[in-house]
Formats: structure tokens, C-alpha cells, sequence
């Protein structure tokens, strides 16, 4: 029975990315999938018999059963999106984590980020050495204003203040997304203080000391409507993004 469970779930996500056309992407292009978990809850036994080990044990330790459904659909949906694109079943995809929890596929040219906020998921792909994607759903639960002492730069706090007030909380959540991508791309996440961390939109920035060793990466924001919106950083080499949505 979990084998029949955990074929339906791939084949039936395998089909509907097909559809939008992702991975088909070259050299110097990202590939970005967005998408509701809450679409595929119906399947959640089968998404799970796909999650290893560690993923499993991550999953059980969320409290709300939503917050548990939705890291076990993204994730499920994250090895048959890389499975896809190298051409493997998604149980036999090599998905391991550094220390700082970044995503690797060791012995294959391609580097993957994932993100979710409430039942919105994105993940991303590209062929070179590393990539960060953020996704956050609107709006938030916190107020950013009050926050940006902890992660804005003296300079980014200055220039949000410089906003009309009805342009600041959507502008700080842009602002926040590109941070959160960026240092996933760099490999040290939050562990790294991203009020330290300059993020301008579409300008090479380059890892912080003590970073791994990566190329200088510039971040965009991805934004399709009003529910939700995101960012992701890429080495320079990679000049365009394609955008997938179910």
C-alpha cells in the first residue's frame, strides 16, 4: 500500500510540474516553482512515504498539523522536482545538509534552495554553485517596523524611514526576503547577523567573512500578487529567472 501511495503522489506532481514546463532551464537561468501546499493535502500519506529518515523526524516535531502537512508536501514535492530534473526516482535523490542546513546534491552540477510560509512553497534550481530562495505569505504575523533594528543595516533603516508609512511594511518584507535568500545562497542562514548584511536588489554582493567561499551573488524579489511574495539569490553568472506556478 505505501508503495501504490508514494507512486500516486510523484506521479501525480510529477505531471502537474511537467505541465508549467519546469526544468527545462540552461546554464544561466534559475528555475523557481511556486506553489500551495493545501493542493496536495489529500495525498499527505503518500507525500510522506517519499521524505527520508530525517525528514520524517523533522516533520513529527511541528505542533499545528498544518505546519506539519505543509513541510511534508514541500518537501516530498522538492525530491520529484530534483528528481526530475536529474533524472532519478525521487526516494534515490542524494539531497544531503551541511552543519548551517544548507541543501546539497553531492556529485551532481546542480544546487537547490527550498522555502515555505504557511501552505506557500517555493524551490528553486540552477546549475551553478549555489542558490537561495525565500518565499513569505501576506501578510505577516509580526511587525517588521519594530524589528528592523535586528535586521536592517543603519543605511537600510534610514531609507525605509524615508518611505511614505503605507509603503514601509511592503517594502521591509521585500527587503527581508532578499536577506533570507541571500544568506541560504552564501550557506550560513540566519547564523550569520543580517542586520550586518547589505541587500540591494540586482547588485553582486559577496559572502560575509567566514562564509563558505562562495561567488559574489546578486538577489532579485519575485513578486505575482498579493498573497505572498519572495526573493532569490544567484551567482552572477545566472542572469535570468523562469518562474513556475500551479
Amino acid at each position: 500500500m505505501a508503495a501504490g501511495l508514494k507512486q500516486d503522489f510523484i506521479e501525480r506532481f510529477e505531471h502537474a510540474i511537467r505541465e508549467t514546463g519546469f526544468g527545462a532551464f540552461n546554464a544561466r537561468q534559475a528555475a523557481v516553482l511556486v506553489f500551495d501546499a493545501n493542493r496536495y493535502t489529500d495525498s499527505l500519506a503518500a507525500a510522506a512515504a517519499v521524505l527520508d529518515a530525517r525528514e520524517r523526524e523533522r516533520a513529527a516535531r511541528f505542533k499545528f498539523e498544518a505546519d506539519r502537512a505543509t513541510y511534508t508536501v514541500a518537501h516530498a514535492a522538492w525530491r520529484v522536482a530534483i528528481g526530475l530534473c536529474l533524472g532519478m526516482p525521487a526516494k534515490k535523490i542524494p539531497l544531503t545538509f551541511t552543519p548551517e542546513g544548507q541543501p546539497r546534491l553531492y556529485g551532481h552540477a546542480l544546487s537547490t534552495s527550498l522555502s515555505h510560509s504557511r501552505s506557500m512553497v517555493a524551490l528553486a534550481m540552477c546549475h551553478a554553485e549555489t542558490i537561495g530562495v525565500d518565499i513569505e505569505t501576506v501578510p505577516l504575523k509580526v511587525n517588521l517596523e519594530e524589528l528592523m533594528p535586528t535586521f536592517c543595516t543603519p543605511q537600510e533603516i534610514t531609507a525605509i524611514e524615508a518611505l511614505p508609512s503605507y509603503d514601509r511594511a511592503h517594502e521591509l518584507l521585500r527587503l527581508w526576503t532578499r536577506k533570507e535568500a541571500l544568506l541560504k545562497a552564501f550557506g550560513v542562514g540566519l547564523l550569520n547577523d543580517p542586520a550586518k548584511t547589505p541587500a540591494p536588489a540586482h547588485e553582486l554582493l559577496w559572502p560575509p567573512a567566514g562564509a563558505v567561499p562562495y561567488p559574489a551573488c546578486h538577489v532579485r524579489n519575485i513578486e505575482t500578487g498579493e498573497l505572498w511574495l519572495g526573493a532569490l539569490a544567484t551567482p552572477g553568472m545566472v542572469a535570468d529567472m523562469v518562474l513556475h506556478t500551479l
